[in-house]
C-alpha cells in the first residue's frame, strides 16, 4: 500500500507491505526497515523496528486521517494526494482509517454518543484503531457487524449531532 503523508507543507511517499508474519515493512526514499505494532489503547501504537521504537497516535475524526510520531503531526493522503475517498461519505460518516476487520462494534442505532466515544474497533497489521465520535450526537446508521472485513474509507457509521434537525 502507498501512501502520501504531508507535513509542513512536504509531502513523503511511504509505502507500507505486510509481512506473513504480521510485521509491516516500511519504506520511505532512503529509509526502510520492518516494524512491529504494539498497541498501547485506542488509537495508540509502540512502532519497534531495528532503528529503534516509537509511540504512533492515528486519529480518524472527521473522515480524515492524522498520523503523530515523535509528537510531529502528520496529515494521511492517498496516493498522489488529495485523491477523492472511494466511497461518498454522508455528513456524520464515520470511515475506516485503513482496511482491516471490524473487530468490536460497541454501540446500536438510536443510541446517543458522547464526543470522542469508541463507537467501533478496526484492527489491520495486528493494531487495533478505534473509531470515535467526532461530536455529541446520536447513531443513526451501522454499515458493519464485528467479524466484518472494511477496505480504507469505507463508512462503518453515521452520527447525527445533537440538536441537528433534517
Amino acid at each position: 500500500m502507498k501512501l502520501v503523508f504531508r507535513s509542513g507543507g512536504e509531502d513523503r511517499e511511504v509505502r507500507v507491505e505486510t509481512t506473513p508474519d504480521g510485521a509491516a515493512f516500511v519504506e520511505s526514499g532512503e529509509l526502510s526497515g520492518e516494524f512491529r505494532a504494539t498497541p498501547l489503547g485506542p488509537g495508540a501504537f509502540r512502532m519497534t523496528g531495528a532503528g529503534g521504537s516509537w509511540r504512533v497516535r492515528v486519529d480518524a475524526a472527521d473522515s480524515a486521517r492524522h498520523v503523530t510520531i515523535l509528537g510531529e503531526g502528520h496529515a494521511v493522503l492517498e496516493k498522489g494526494g488529495g485523491r477523492p475517498r472511494r466511497h461518498e461519505v454522508p455528513e456524520g460518516g464515520l470511515v475506516s482509517p485503513m482496511p482491516g476487520t471490524v473487530t468490536e462494534v460497541h454501540v446500536s442505532v438510536g443510541e446517543e454518543v458522547a464526543n470522542g466515544q469508541a463507537l467501533l474497533a478496526v484492527e489491520a497489521m495486528k493494531m487495533e484503531i478505534a473509531v470515535t465520535a467526532p461530536f455529541a450526537g446520536t447513531v443513526t446508521a451501522l454499515h458493519v457487524a464485528a467479524g466484518d472485513p472494511c477496505d480504507a474509507d469505507q463508512v462503518l457509521a453515521e452520527v447525527e449531532p445533537v440538536g441537528s434537525e433534517e
